[in-house]
């Protein structure tokens, strides 16, 4: 992978390429943006950049084809420090920062980046997950965000600003990253096999609010079946909550009996159900000037275009709701009964 065959972020491109060529880049970043959108990607590319030893950092251009560029696509890289949230986990845990019992502080992410730099030019830190720091880990991340490591460079990806600590925020420069654009996603969605006719991908990525994660649900075949399920009993009036919430309880737990593959499968469903809220609300917002090709989506939604604005709204509202609920650690079985229960009466409304 380089900056060429990178699709997107332009703006946050150039700010970077400016930054290094003119020796302002700072020692730590917040990337914040939605899942599947390419903020790890982009980090290792910087990182690809500053320690590629076939082409200056100011070049913006790594060579792609040196020893240091073939150890970062292979995640071999000794200067290249990367962590993200274990399978089996529900956060990042602190172990991973500091290290383990008798070995804490000798080893973990916060020693590794203090280490003199194999290449001679700088340490670089990838924290993925980083919604997901408890307070403690957190805590023991702080003296390493105050006091980095000279000529370190840190990248904490996040989904949301408000989900880290306030003295994680004051201590890092914000970049912000959005959805990725129709056409840049089309392309990836080829590049990716996920479809192989163009104009499939392209209406694909029209439903995918910018996101491969999405897209990669979106294709998945039981997932697939799953949401066309989903779709039909949330246009259903009255809505029957109490078969709404069996069908999700019963989805999350086909994955398994582990904590966390269960909440994941959960954020897929609310996501789904998120989208067709969305869609529904445009289609209505649309409906006075729909044409032919509108038709057939308008009658996929039936009764739903009863609903009137506020209440599209409302129903976003409470799925953008639960799903921050299911981050917080909420009970998976109490959050879908009431999300069920809430979107019977905003039906109703």
């Amino acid at each position: 992978m380089d900056w060429n065959s990178f699709l997107g972020h332009e703006r946050q491109r150039a700010w970077f390429r400016n930054a290094i060529q003119n020796n302002r880049l700072a020692s730590t970043f917040l990337m914040v943006g939605p899942d599947g959108i390419g903020k790890r990607t982009f980090a290792r590319l910087i990182a690809k950049t500053m320690l590629c030893t076939g082409s200056e950092p100011s070049a913006f251009a790594p060579c792609c084809r040196c020893e240091a560029c073939a150890q970062i696509d292979a995640s071999s890289h000794p200067d290249l420090i990367e962590i993200a949230r274990r399978p089996d986990k529900t956060s990042l845990i602190m172990e991973q920062l500091v290290g383990e019992g008798d070995r804490r502080m000798r080893e973990g992410l916060c020693y590794e980046l203090r280490m003199k730099p194999y290449s001679g030019r700088c340490k670089i830190a990838i924290v993925d997950d980083a919604d997901t720091i408890a307070e403690e880990g957190a805590n023991s991340l702080l003296k390493t965000l105050e006091e980095p490591p000279p000529g370190s460079l840190i990248f904490l990806i996040s989904t949301s600003v408000q989900r880290q600590l306030p003295t994680i925020r004051s201590r890092c420069q914000m970049a912000r990253f959005q959805p990725l654009t129709v056409n840049s996603l089309a392309q990836l969605i080829l590049r990716h096999a996920y479809s192989d006719n163009p104009a499939d991908a392209l209406s694909l990525a029209a439903q995918a609010s910018g996101s491969m994660s999405t897209v990669a649900n979106w294709t998945n075949e039981e997932l697939r079946m799953f949401r066309t399920e989903l779709f039909h009993q949330l246009v259903q009036r009255p809505l029957d909550f109490t078969k709404l919430a069996k069908a999700v309880q019963g989805n999350m737990e086909s994955v398994g009996t582990d904590t966390q593959p269960r909440r994941e499968r959960l954020k897929v469903i609310l996501d789904f159900a998120l989208q067709f809220y969305r869609s529904g609300m445009e289609l209505q917002l649309n409906a006075q000037s729909a044409d032919a090709s509108d038709s057939a989506a308008m009658a996929q939604f039936g009764h739903l275009m009863s609903l009137d604005s506020d209440s599209f709204v409302t129903a976003i509202q409470r799925c953008m709701a639960a799903r921050e609920h299911l981050d917080r650690m909420v009970s998976p079985a109490s959050l879908i009964e009431a999300w069920a229960a809430d979107l019977a009466v905003i039906s109703q409304a």
